[in-house]
């Protein structure tokens, strides 16, 4: 039972985050919302009965007050991510690729660091990090996002290993090709970068898996939802696909 346990769920103003936040509550969690769309943000949250705090995860002044008069953290969800550019890796400014690593990866480990202490001293906590097919397989042309999501379950891996010992899991969930914009924006970027139709992008993407269809945010909620109770009790280190077997 998850009682009036807190989770954080970072960029959670829409898309999966928002499903997220939504299964945290639905189980009975105390919930704070992050993002940097604000208005959009508040909104939910206040629809939801959740806490939203602005935050850019780019930001450490930001990303403190975040969790600032908290209190102890039960689950933080480093949900926060972006596409990145789609190109050839020489022809991708290496500013770019760092901001990529930067809210992909950095942010996780920023975030993570705020909560651990709190997490220790009470002996239990889950952290999820939202890591991505694509943290398993090589991607042409999208370099910075595939490095960043491999490192997180590197990351997540080593969390597991090191916090294991207090009483605190940490797990990392990999989605496909999930239905909503962020997606549309990858098929557009692989459409302009090898001169494909939008239908014949779309073809490629969903013949690479088993389950040729679209995974619903819903979906990839349900499993953050299980991964953060207390079926999962023993379940750390795990690397948790709802790709529909993407390869």
């Amino acid at each position: 039972m998850s009682g009036n346990r807190l989770a954080v769920v970072t960029a959670s103003a829409s898309g999966i985050g928002l499903r997220i936040a939504e299964a945290l509550i639905r189980d009975g969690f105390r919930v704070v919302m992050s993002d940097v769309d604000t208005a959009i943000g508040a909104a939910e949250a206040q629809r939801l009965g959740a806490e939203f705090r602005a935050c850019d995860v780019r930001d450490d002044g930001q990303l403190q007050a975040l969790f600032e008069g908290l209190g102890t953290v039960y689950a933080l969800i480093n949900n926060v991510g972006v596409a990145g550019p789609t190109a050839p890796i020489h022809e991708i400014d290496i500013d770019v690729f760092r901001e990529v690593m930067e809210i992909n990866l950095n942010s996780h480990v920023r975030a993570a660091q705020l909560v651990i202490p709190g997490m220790i001293a009470a002996k239990a906590g889950v952290i999820v990090n939202m890591s991505s097919v694509a943290g398993r397989i090589g991607y042409a042309n999208r370099s910075p996002y595939v490095a960043s999501k491999w490192a997180v379950l590197g990351l997540t891996r080593n969390m597991a290993r090191e916090l294991g010992p207090y009483g605190v899991r940490a797990n990392a969930v990999l989605p496909g090709a999930v239905r909503g914009p962020r997606i549309e924006r990858v098929i557009e970027g692989v459409v302009q970068a090898e001169g494909l139709s939008r239908e014949e992008a779309e073809a490629r993407l969903l013949t690479r898996q088993a389950i040729s269809e679209f995974i619903e945010p819903e979906e990839v909620a349900d499993a953050v939802a299980y991964l953060v109770s207390d079926r999962a009790r023993t379940v750390t280190g795990a690397f948790l696909d709802v790709n529909g077997y993407f390869e």
